[in-house]
């Protein structure tokens, strides 16, 4: 069996051992390190001091010569003593050369440290000689060193250790300049060196020079001129153009060479020709693009097709979904356009073909009501060699697990992805299924031609009843899924032959009647939601890692960002809140015990951070509230003592005002801190902390702009609780209360007016903009998102906090109407508490708790249905999953911590968590 063949069979095939075959051959064992982690294995000779940042090499490499090219690359460092990493498997290179790689990042196989400019210079030339002739993509950040070779260059930080915190909360990675001054190592998808760091090469001349780019349009095969780009993702461009034979408008999209590449030589370039070839098959037919011209331009290869007019179906759902009040798709719009849809899949099917990759971001829908096929890269013939591809929510469970290459299946794994399309038109929602497992092994499924998740052996439960829970849950706010249901239900089966024929399926919906819509919301039994709560516990103790030095819980980079992993946000300062409520409702020892050790890891980690926010979220203030709390239960008075003087020494003069990043957090949790302690000291901050909020509004009185500091968003007036009018006016609404200021109530009343008017009519609710336009001249589109941190839940958890103060109807009406907006915002979420179901739903518990409405309460108990959904099995505890419905993550904002936190509300009552209020929800059993 050969090399290829072994990692053919062996999808995590690891690069290590040839690694240290090499090593073994070439120097002594003694003194070289070789250290793994979950992408990278990195290599150090004996005395190595790796400088901070420099020029460093990059070398790229394709699944079919990555042990060649590794061999090649080590054997060239180990003799030369120059420190590098390495992709430690074939699962991490495919990962590298994803088309959803950041392009940025995309194909750097292995990386090389060398010492200075002058042995980077050596060490380009050695390598490519060592390499030439062998493939890999082009890596964008990079200058490739020669043309076609597979060594490329660019400046940066050596490792992740020059970091700084940024107003926004995240790490950023820095340089430090000649001069001394931190600047940004920018990561960009070109090669931008900065202008200070001499080349290790000269620079070769442009091929056109800087005075002429961009002042002629491109022109590609002598016949597409190239107006605009769409996007850019790492498999290339698409962009918008014009045909000069025929006038006509297109679509051109480019696929790099090597880019998703297999061991079988097939790459995105394959796709793209297969796409052609499928295009050029239905063209007769009249359901798809039409395909113009297909070529190679530099080894790149380009389609151009056609220029549809209209919108994905997903894009026209979501348009419908949007303006229709209670967020609903009328009957007839859904009978019209899945008559087409079936048809159209059968079309497809009568030429021997599959989709494999049905969803709704690949069919159009044209102006005129039609539908067209797009993106039929994937299209196979049943029983070809394909790629497996998936796609979350679409895909049929037999095909998430299996070998990266096999043969196609038939058509009956397209009538998965047309029910779950029909589930989609109907509602505007996707029909997650989450596989029950371990849930660390599943890979995040975005059409993408990479590695299926891996089963295990653990139970799981049947997969037709958690389809007929789904189905019945949403259809009860959904009448065309009501109606829809047998179809849907006929087409999701687990089983393949027990799927709905497509001939069925038309003789269904000629019998289709309109669907019941008062159907009485289905109800979670109160034994499931009190599993989600002590399984969410045992979770979040089992998922510790106190050992880490960075991280008590595992917290990945979010959109590419590192947070503060202390914080409320991201971090564990929220979640060791979790564990505290949930040791007060259970008396567990191993609560106590996990809560102990988390105070210990945050105590011992907290005065090491050179610079500390004052936000509750992403700031500390979260933090120290969190650790003051803990230690008070566990009768720990130096950590007590130690919180309190950590938060004294957060900022009260900050630029920025709100609640997650600003002064009004961080005066919030210093208000609540003088409400326990009566330190003096706390309430002068507290005060302090309101001269700088005050200081930030705009001249009217009435705004805070986001400041020039944050950097993003300038300008900008957020009207939400996050970022805006109706978080500071609660943290003046507070202040108001407990220090006896009625000038104070007096500006949050007229911020509670500035936001009534400001509200849009929805139907029954109200909706808000996320944020007022820079210029009041400029048109903002209504965004209309409905989540605690922008939107109707945050606003109304205000309004409602107002209407207690005040008395004055017109604010209890307006939250009442957010939280009609909020209840019918269920299905559409994820489960976080930042812009999910966690903070929504704690929004619908404070109405439930400030007026005693129970009808407030059932709809927090929907919300926990909705929860139940976006769980699945993990080690036998069933766990809430994170936003990718796909991962599991921990902290309070964006992980599993606010769900649990929500959960244990529900349940349990008490304050609303992260707020000093005068009102408290009723325990369960009190109600």
């Amino acid at each position: 069996m050969t090399d290829e063949n072994v990692e053919w069979e062996a999808p995590d095939h690891s690069y290590i051992d040839t690694f240290l075959q090499v090593r073994d051959k070439i120097v002594p064992v003694h003194g070289w390190q070789h250290r793994p982690d979950r992408m990278w294995c990195y290599v150090t000779p004996p005395g190595a001091a790796t400088q901070p940042q420099g020029w460093k090499i990059h070398v790229s490499a394709t699944p079919r010569s990555a042990q060649v090219v590794l061999t090649a690359v080590c054997r060239v460092l180990l003799e030369h003593r120059v420190a590098f990493k390495f992709a430690r498997g074939l699962k991490q290179l495919r990962a590298l050369l994803s088309i959803r790689m950041a392009r940025g990042s995309g194909g750097k196989f292995i990386t090389v440290y060398p010492d200075g400019p002058q042995q980077c210079a050596e060490l380009l030339e050695l390598l490519h000689e060592a390499t030439e002739g062998m493939n890999g993509p082009a890596i964008l950040s990079d200058r490739r060193y020669r043309p076609g070779s597979l060594v490329h260059y660019r400046y940066g930080g050596f490792s992740g250790s020059q970091q700084i915190l940024d107003v926004d909360g995240s790490y950023a990675f820095m340089l430090v300049a000649p001069d001394g001054r931190w600047v940004p190592d920018e990561r960009n998808a070109w090669y931008s060196p900065p202008a200070w760091a001499p080349a290790p090469l000269p620079d070769p001349e442009p091929a056109r020079p800087a005075s002429e780019r961009g002042k002629s349009p491109v022109l590609l095969n002598d016949r597409f001129v190239v107006h605009e780009a769409i996007r850019h993702s790492n498999r290339g461009g698409v962009y918008r153009g014009r045909d000069q034979r025929t006038g006509g408008k297109v679509v051109i999209k480019e696929a790099r060479p090597f880019v998703g590449a297999e061991l079988d030589g097939t790459d995105a370039r394959d796709y793209l020709r297969n796409e052609y070839q499928t295009l050029r098959a239905l063209e007769p037919l009249g359901i798809a693009v039409r395909p113009i011209d297909l070529f190679d331009y530099q080894g790149h290869t380009f389609l151009a097709e056609e220029e549809v007019s209209g919108a994905t179906l997903r894009a026209w759902v979501e348009e419908i979904v949007r303006e229709e009040p209670g967020r609903t798709v009328p009957l007839p719009q859904v009978l019209d356009v899945a008559w087409r849809l079936v048809d159209t899949v059968a079309a497809v099917h009568d030429k021997g073909l599959v989709f494999r990759d049905l969803t709704p971001n690949n069919v159009m829908v044209t102006p005129e009501g039609e539908l067209v096929v797009i993106d039929t890269e994937f299209v196979a013939v049943p029983g070809e060699r394909v790629t497996r591809v998936q796609t979350l929510s679409y895909t049929p469970p037999e095909e998430t697990t299996g070998p990266v290459r096999y043969p196609a299946p038939g058509p009956v794994a397209d009538l998965y992805s047309v029910g779950a399309t029909l589930f989609y038109l109907c509602t505007g929602v996707h029909p997650l299924i989450p596989p029950d497992g371990r849930v660390e092994d599943l890979a995040q499924l975005d059409g993408a031609p990479d590695g299926p998740p891996r089963g295990d052996d653990v139970p799981q439960r049947p997969y037709d009843e958690r389809v007929r829970f789904l189905v019945h849950a949403v259809a009860a706010d959904h009448a065309a899924l009501h109606a829809f249901a047998p179809i849907v239900l006929g087409l999701l089966k687990h089983r393949p032959e027990e799927r709905l024929p497509l001939p069925r399926v038309r003789e269904m919906l000629g019998e289709l009647r309109q669907g019941d819509s008062n159907a009485r919301p289905l109800r979670l039994p109160t034994a499931d939601r009190d599993r989600l709560l002590t399984d969410g516990w045992a979770q979040l103790v089992a998922g510790m890692t106190p050992d880490s030095p960075d991280a008590l819980w595992p917290a990945p980079p979010v959109e590419g960002r590192v947070f503060d992993t202390l914080a409320v946000q991201a971090g564990s300062a929220g979640t060791l809140e979790v564990l505290r409520r949930g040791l007060q409702a259970s008396a567990d020892t191993r609560l106590h015990a996990a809560l102990q050790t988390g105070l210990t890891w945050l105590d011992e980690r907290a005065d090491r951070a050179p610079r500390q926010l004052p936000g509750l979220y992403f700031g500390r203030a979260g933090t120290y509230w969190a650790m003051y709390e803990a230690a008070v239960d566990l009768g720990d008075e130096a950590v007590r003592q130690r919180s309190i003087e950590r938060i004294k020494r957060l900022p009260v003069a900050w630029s920025n005002p709100d609640i997650t990043h600003g002064v009004a957090g961080g005066g919030l949790a210093q208000l609540h801190l003088w409400r326990r302690t009566g330190d003096d000291e706390l309430r002068e901050r507290v005060l302090l902390s309101l001269d700088s909020v005050l200081a930030a509004r705009a001249p009217d009185g009435l705004v805070w702009p986001v400041p020039a500091s944050m950097g993003r968003g300038e300008g900008l007036t957020h009207y939400g609780f996050a970022h805006g009018v109706a978080g500071i006016c609660t943290f003046l609404l507070s202040v108001s209360r407990e220090l006896g200021r009625p000038d104070l109530l007096a500006s949050a009343v007229a911020g509670g007016d500035f936001l009534l008017r400001m509200a849009r009519e929805h139907g029954d609710g109200l909706r808000w903009p996320a944020a007022q336009p820079r210029d009041e001249a400029a048109k903002q589109p209504f965004d209309g998102v409905c989540w605690w941190c922008s939107g109707a839940p945050g606003i109304g958890t205000f309004l409602i906090r107002l209407w207690r103060a005040t008395g004055d109807g017109r604010y209890l009406d307006a939250a009442h109407r957010a939280a009609v907006s909020t209840r019918d915002e269920k299905w559409f979420l994820g489960a976080g508490h930042c812009h999910g179901l966690a903070g929504n739903g704690e929004f619908l518990l404070d109405m439930a708790a400030a007026t005693g409405e129970t009808r407030y309460l059932e709809w927090a108990e929907e919300y926990a249905t909705a929860l139940y959904r976006l769980c699945a099995l993990h080690e036998g505890r069933l766990v809430v999953l994170d936003e990718t419905g796909a991962g599991m993550t921990y902290s309070y904002n964006i992980g599993m911590g606010g769900p649990v936190g929500f959960l244990h509300r529900l349940r349990h009552g008490g304050e609303r968590w992260w707020m000093v209020d005068d009102f408290a929800l009723a325990a369960q059993e009190e109600r």
